[in-house]
């Protein structure tokens, strides 16, 4: 029987994440919803990162690796990941983080009875670099608070968003080269226009960063 639910594609990039990486992937590998692809693209590491991207591969044929034949940075490597996904969700992932497991499943729930919210953001719990929590979020829900400041961990945390691709008109999802360090402000920005933004209550990821800054 065909399996009929919707595909969700999360984007993951890396770049040196061998210390982070195992746990990242087995996150998303042991999410509650099962319908994922999880591209993965290798931006010229130089440590064992590839190494346990192909460990887990041949465990899961639902990650899909690649690997560029030189440093192309960020926002390359995600425009190059938009094109592979094949889903019409679009989650993205730092390697530093972890997702909780009904992570994907609430949020796809959420978008699919909200049909004019375009992306959907959760709370996150912060921690250090031993996994240690030192703060968590107070994203707003709603889309008047978050689009009266969009900027990237201000009102969402981009690391947590799935968004409905099918909203969008081919190829407006685009990350720009020259952006850095506000890539995913620009992207909010852009998908402004095409729907709603909301958070959900829920703490659903573990983002490693300190919250103050």
């Amino acid at each position: 029987m065909k399996n009929t639910k919707p595909l969700i594609s999360i984007l993951l990039p890396v770049h040196n994440s061998a210390a982070t990486l195992v746990e990242c992937i087995q996150s998303l590998l042991n999410q509650s919803y099962k319908q994922i692809e999880i591209i993965a693209i290798d931006d010229f590491s130089s440590d064992k990162s590839t190494t346990i991207l192909n460990s887990f591969k041949r465990q899961d044929k639902r990650l899909k690796i690649h690997k560029n034949v030189k440093r192309y940075g960020l926002s390359v490597t995600l425009n190059r990941m938009v094109k592979l996904a094949k889903g019409n969700f679009i989650a993205f992932m730092d390697t530093d983080d972890m997702s909780s497991p009904n992570r994907l499943k609430k949020q796809l729930n959420f978008l699919l009875k909200n049909t004019d919210v375009i992306a959907v953001g959760s709370q996150c719990t912060f921690i250090d670099e031993g996994s240690k929590k030192i703060g968590r979020s107070d994203f707003p829900t709603e889309n008047n608070l978050i689009y009266q400041n969009p900027l990237h961990g201000i009102s969402m945390q981009f690391e947590t968003v799935l968004i409905n691709k099918k909203m969008l008109p081919k190829d407006v999802l685009r990350f720009h080269t020259g952006s850095n360090p506000f890539i995913y402000s620009d992207i909010f920005m852009m998908l402004m226009p095409y729907g709603k933004f909301a958070n959900l209550e829920d703490f659903l990821h573990f983002h490693r960063n300190d919250p103050k800054i």
